[in-house]
């Protein structure tokens, strides 16, 4: 019989038990720190707010709220296996789990350092549904960190052993003030949360969603049944996103050459509205333009898109810049070299810009008038050319919307005959004043026209949403381009054709020039969720997890692609902090 000695028979299972539970408590108090060590990255990518409530707000939350993941995970699942009644077997359990916790906590990290997300049911469903695990980043560091862990884990590990025979381990008053401290930084942290949600202070309730697992405390159901906030006026006023908007400050070349801008939107037309039998004026300004064949409208609305064009911004940042009361890039740069700006268009019940020129669209400040047809609008810009002043520059905006008024093919076709003669006149007036050689000319439409009854029922209506763009700039020949491009990309454009902008496109726009511009895969649009509109296809990632894939054969269920849906929450929340 050997003489060996067995600690499992040492001891009974209620004093291992015993045993496990002390050790326990000194393990997750010695993980908790290093949770806040690990957690302390939360607090370097969260968003920048300023102030010193929200920096304290951000500490206090680190403290107490990754001290509180670590109490729920130890009441969840290192407390009940202390009654497995071997001490032996618990810690090497407990070093585990502890192990694998903190890889995950790690890929959180990670995400939220470049994408600003973090784990969820939805993102696991992608990642293991993936099988090449293709997310687009870099997780090598794990080969390192995780040995660290795991060092640092088992040593945790020696310690709690030695704290739990210690005789002096009831004495260690600082372990009790320590976890005091948490406890205070935890309320402390959704007091301040609560006081913030309630008046509304942004730079606080904007870092809610720094942590993972997050849900602090809100104030205004509370309040407002009590009366002390107008349910109403809380909802009027808006909620302003934290903007990082541009960048930086827009440069110019040392010696920038000032162009003349004529944006045409010929509302209503699509790509194959442009022959030579309906649209002669149209067809030849093609054949001796930029003509780039899959253009693709980002959204259904005429607002929405022309909001795009003005900033090169999805949609969601629409209220934020109104808020903040920020105006394009290039608009503020024409006003600052003095540019005759303004905006003509045609009546219609489609589109009725206010007088007031709402921010929103990027066009406050400017002058708008409305005439009764889309000739009118043609002639009236020829005499705004006849009037201007040797050297003066000036932008001008069309918006042609008599083809959203017809009802009949006869009468669209009438109308896209009238529309073409106005705009082939304007274009020979600009000609013959010689401003022309001088200009910077774009084509293109803010609604298109679907002949595919079939494609009215996808969420992405690609017939109607694929319009001409056509673009002349001073020095470039006729060119087919079949890369992918949109309204996103005629803000970049002119700042860079016509204002001398030489700061890269992605410093105010998720777009590009048009006279560079790279093979990308697909535009991101958060049309419905989230949209990416590729060549052939439309890819539309719904909130509930699933995928779409629409083509002109209809809809049908797909895996996702987790590098392009981080590729493109990168592009929609590249101006978000």
């Amino acid at each position: 019989m050997s003489d060996k000695f067995n600690f499992s028979r040492s001891y009974t299972y209620k004093e291992q038990a015993a045993r496990s539970l002390t050790w326990g408590h000194h393990f997750l108090l010695l993980n908790i720190l290093l949770t806040i060590f690990v957690g302390s990255a939360y607090v370097y990518a969260a968003p920048q707010t300023g102030g010193f409530l929200s920096f304290a707000y951000l500490l206090l939350t680190l403290f107490g709220h990754m001290s509180f993941i670590c109490c729920v995970l130890y009441l969840v699942l290192f407390f009940p296996l202390t009654f497995i009644g071997n001490f032996r077997a618990y810690r090497i359990i407990a070093v585990v789990l502890a192990l694998l916790l903190f890889a995950v906590l790690l890929i959180d990290v990670k995400l939220y350092l470049y994408v600003k997300v973090h784990l969820s049911f939805g993102v696991l469903r992608l990642i293991f549904t993936q099988l090449d695990f293709n997310t687009g980043l870099n997780y090598n560091f794990l080969y390192i960190a995780l040995p660290l862990v795991l060092v640092f884990e088992l040593c945790f590990a020696k310690i709690a052993t030695a704290y739990v025979y210690s005789s002096k381990a009831h004495k260690l008053i600082f372990i009790r003030a320590l976890i005091a401290l948490l406890t205070a930084c935890f309320v402390s942290s959704h007091c301040i949360h609560i006081w913030a949600d309630a008046v509304n202070y942004q730079q606080v309730t904007a870092l809610r969603a720094a942590f993972p697992a997050h849900y602090p405390m809100t104030a205004k159901t509370f309040l407002e049944s009590h009366g002390w906030i107008d349910e109403d006026s809380r909802e009027h006023a808006a909620a302003v996103k934290t903007l990082n908007y541009p960048l930086a400050p827009l440069e110019q070349a040392q010696a920038p050459i000032f162009r003349n801008t004529i944006t045409i939107f010929v509302n209503g037309l699509s790509q194959a509205d442009i022959n030579a039998a309906d649209t002669p004026q149209l067809y030849t300004l093609k054949g001796q333009a930029m003509s780039f064949e899959n253009n693709f409208l980002p959204y259904e609305g005429i607002e929405d898109n022309l909001f795009a064009v003005s900033y090169g911004l999805p949609r969601l940042y629409r209220a934020a810049l109104q808020d903040n009361r920020l105006l394009p890039p290039v608009l503020t740069e024409m006003f600052r070299q003095a540019y005759l700006i303004r905006v003509l268009q045609s009546r219609s019940t489609a589109l009725q810009l206010p007088r007031d020129h709402s921010a929103s669209l990027g066009l406050n400040s400017v002058h708008v008038q409305e005439f009764a047809d889309n000739a009118a609008v043609c002639a009236q810009a020829q005499q705004l050319l006849t009037a201007l002043t040797p050297g003066e520059h000036f932008s001008l905006t069309l918006l042609l919307n008599d083809l959203l008024a017809t009802k009949t093919s006869a009468q669209f076709k009438a109308a896209l005959r009238r529309t073409d003669a106005a705009v082939g006149a304007l274009l020979q007036a600009l000609n013959d004043s010689g401003r022309r050689e001088d200009s910077v000319i774009l084509l293109t439409a803010l609604k298109g026209r679907s002949s595919d009854v079939a494609a009215a029922n996808l969420r992405y209506n690609r017939s109607a949403q694929r319009v001409p763009l056509l673009l002349q700039v001073p020095g470039s020949g006729a060119q087919n381009v079949s890369a992918l491009s949109s309204l996103y990309d005629i803000a970049p454009t002119l700042g860079a054709q016509a204002l001398g902008i030489v700061s890269a496109p992605s410093t105010y726009a998720i777009g590009y020039d048009l006279t560079n511009l790279p093979d990308r895969d697909f535009i991101v649009s958060d049309l419905t969720d989230i949209t990416l509109i590729g060549r052939s296809q439309t890819t539309i990632y719904l909130n509930d997890g699933r995928v779409l894939v629409e083509r002109a054969s209809g809809s049908s269920a797909a895996r996702a692609n987790l590098a392009d849906l981080i590729s493109a929450m990168r592009e929609l929340n590249r101006f978000q902090d």
